[in-house]
């Protein structure tokens, strides 16, 4: 049986992952710059994550941190191309939970952004994005009354509890973690947030 191990990712593996996997495994206007995510390493708010087979990239995760709300967000998660299908996404969220227990334990949640089945322009894009939430889902995510538009891209947003079943999603800490993530100038113009009843019904 593989041995899967988490490591955090220096710069320099940052970098490599983001220019060998990231910009072919997101669509550009859902991808940050390589910039943005470093600065988010260098000023201590983000961090990324490599799932190993031994010594073998499998997958990867990028996270942005709020300690004054106790959360952190997922905001990239991808198995390699040439992995996929092999159940390594759920491999990999328990070994995500250890490392922040094991390292981040005050972070009592974990959001995650999936885009958004009502706004799929097509039913190929509409059956993806349920795929999707349905893999979160059976990783114990819940799905939240959260929607998120960020620069034109539509999000539902899901929560997975970290240790501390009592603490629930908040607009309010999602909030604080766009803000920590996006210039003021930009999160007045391109980053709206709102609470209204879940959809997706279907999937719970």
């Amino acid at each position: 049986m593989p041995q899967y191990t988490i490591k955090k990712l220096e710069t320099t593996e940052i970098t490599s992952i983001y220019d060998t996997y990231m910009k072919r495994d997101f669509p550009s206007d859902e991808l940050k710059p390589l910039s943005h995510i470093l600065k988010s390493v260098e000023e201590g708010y983000g961090f990324s994550l490599g799932l190993y087979e031994e010594e073998r990239l499998a997958g990867y995760a990028v996270f942005i941190l709020c300690e004054e709300t106790k959360c952190a967000l997922l905001d990239y998660f991808a198995i390699l191309s040439d992995r996929r299908g092999e159940g390594l996404g759920h491999r990999a969220f328990p070994l995500f939970g250890n490392y922040f227990k094991e390292e981040l334990p005050m972070v009592k949640g974990l959001y995650i952004e999936s885009e958004r089945i009502a706004a799929a322009e097509n039913e190929k894009q509409r059956l993806t994005r349920e795929r999707r939430i349905a893999f979160y889902k059976s990783c114990g995510c819940e799905m939240t009354d959260l929607r998120a538009v960020l620069f034109g891209v539509d999000y539902s947003v899901l929560y997975k509890r970290m240790g501390d079943p009592a603490q629930e999603a908040s607009l309010e800490a999602l909030d604080a973690l766009y803000r920590r993530m996006f210039k003021p100038e930009h999160y007045a113009r391109f980053v709206s947030l709102t609470e209204e009843q879940c959809e997706n019904a279907v999937l719970n």
